[in-house]
């Protein structure tokens, strides 16, 4: 995961070496609702006004994604598409449309050429995350991963005994990834407990893939774990506790 980065319309333009997705919208509002979902599911974002102003911020870098509405002042959504899609050099940019146009005949000629996908406004946080995981990854995450900071307990070591303090510090509705100078064993099966709003949530988990401190380029320390029993109930409140952290505070449409 990256740390947010979201920059006005008279701002500089990204440095080539930056990865970031481009939105384009011409409606302020769901350029700022849409930008600040995207920012709390993890991706760096720049953004643009119009077409006009996304060609000039793409003629300085490539982004990694192109987000845009259809109905944009002057030049369209749709021949900004055909624009990025008939350039060699942008032309593998992934491009979808997010968008509050109800128009078949518009969206049948977005996918003819080469949108990755069509979404309508208001913006929905798992339909976004999916749309972008399936357009720019090899292996598409099934689930919104949350940046948090959660008090967990494992295994039934007490917090602040032998480990130290271990917090879950990114959470999916299938899996945790537990901050921890003390990484369990890859392959373990372990009792978890995790601290939501003081209510506890109580499961089973696979060790996946464990961090140490070692030399060289720093790593947060800890242990990825995929979950291997969790009851509906409590899997239906990480989603909601998910979709209410990323949508806290976004303007309703």
């Amino acid at each position: 995961m990256v740390e947010p980065m979201t920059q006005d319309s008279d701002s500089k333009t990204p440095d080539q070496k930056t990865k970031f997705a481009l939105l384009v919208d011409g409606y302020a509002k769901d350029l700022f609702t849409t930008g600040l979902i995207l920012q709390r599911l993890g991706y760096d974002i720049y953004i643009a006004n119009t077409a006009e102003d996304a060609l000039k911020i793409i003629d300085v870098a490539m982004p990694a994604l192109i987000i845009s509405e259809l109905v944009l002042p002057n030049m369209s959504g749709l021949e900004l598409l055909v624009r990025i899609k008939h350039s060699t050099e942008s032309k593998s940019i992934p491009f979808i449309i997010h968008t509050a146009l109800d128009d078949p005949k518009r969206e049948e000629l977005c996918r003819a050429s080469g949108c990755s996908a069509i979404l309508k406004k208001p913006a929905n946080p798992s339909a976004l995350y999916s749309a972008i995981q399936q357009a720019t990854e090899q292996t598409p995450r099934r689930h919104i991963r949350l940046r948090t900071l959660l008090p967990v307990r494992i295994g039934g070591t007490p917090v602040n005994e032998t480990v130290g303090t271990e917090f879950v510090s990114a959470l999916s509705e299938d899996g945790i990834f537990v901050r921890t100078l003390s990484p369990r064993p890859v392959g373990s099966i372990l009792p978890v407990t995790i601290m939501i709003h003081s209510i506890p949530v109580k499961l089973k988990a696979t060790v996946l893939r464990s961090i140490t401190i070692n030399p060289g380029v720093f790593k947060e320390p800890g242990m990825a774990m995929k979950f291997a029993d969790i009851s509906a109930t409590d899997r239906e409140l990480l989603r909601n506790f998910i979709l209410g952290q990323i949508m806290k505070d976004v303007p309703s449409q």
